[in-house]
């Protein structure tokens, strides 16, 4: 039998990633966030531990602790060159956010430790997103918040336009980036009737699993029964 293993981003895929999409994927993320629901939960001026799975060079995360420093937030990627950027960044800036290098469907965590757990652009990269999801509900709390939103394959052109409308892509680039869009964003994405799929296997809440208004992606949002 053969095992497909996660493959972490080589240090040019890395750093393309952190330097040309990082910071322009804060605006797609808030427009997670807001269509969601999450960005109230997020608020409560509760103490409320949250885990970033596939958080690249930490911008998200950052922001997120910039805005409501109560929360404690860690950050998990595969890729080291990634984990040592957000390090450095979260220095610069003198948050306290803890990072560290780990394989998402594998979370070095122990059962039910985080209330809210999010992952934004990463499950397309996961080889069996099935365990990738179920570990992401089992560390999180019973009445924990859970969040995933990535690439489908389904997406329309309508939502691929709008995509790069939230992100505020320079429109003289949009035409090759379409195309880059084509062969590498989606090159691993699924339908969103395959994550529905997933998430009744995994036995999430019914009607977990939707898709980010106004954007070519999916959306996991389920509340952990207690």
């Amino acid at each position: 039998m053969s095992i497909t293993l996660p493959q972490a981003y080589t240090s040019l895929q890395a750093w393309l990633h952190d330097h040309l999409i990082g910071n322009r994927a804060l605006k797609l993320h808030a427009h997670i966030i807001d269509s969601s629901g999450l960005r109230a939960v997020l608020a409560e001026q509760t103490p409320r531990k949250l885990l970033d799975v596939g958080c690249g060079g930490g911008q998200s995360p950052l922001h997120l602790k910039e805005i409501y420093p109560h929360l404690e937030i860690t950050g998990i990627d595969l890729s080291e060159d990634q984990i040592l950027r957000a390090r450095k960044r979260a220095r610069a800036k003198g948050l306290s956010v803890r990072f560290e290098t780990a394989d998402a469907q594998a979370l070095p965590f122990q059962d039910e430790e985080f209330d809210v757990v999010f992952s934004f652009g990463s499950a397309k990269h996961w080889p069996d997103p099935r365990k990738g999801i179920a570990e992401c509900w089992r560390v999180l709390k019973p009445g924990g918040e859970l969040c995933i939103a990535d690439a489908t394959s389904d997406a329309t052109r309508e939502e691929i336009d709008s995509f790069f409308y939230i992100s505020q892509f320079p429109r003289i680039l949009r035409a090759p980036a379409t195309a880059a869009m084509r062969t590498w964003m989606f090159a691993n994405a699924q339908p969103a009737s395959y994550y529905k799929g997933i998430a009744d296997n995994v036995g999430l809440p019914p009607g977990s699993v939707g898709r980010v208004p106004d954007m070519p992606a999916f959306l996991i949002r389920a509340r952990k029964p207690e």
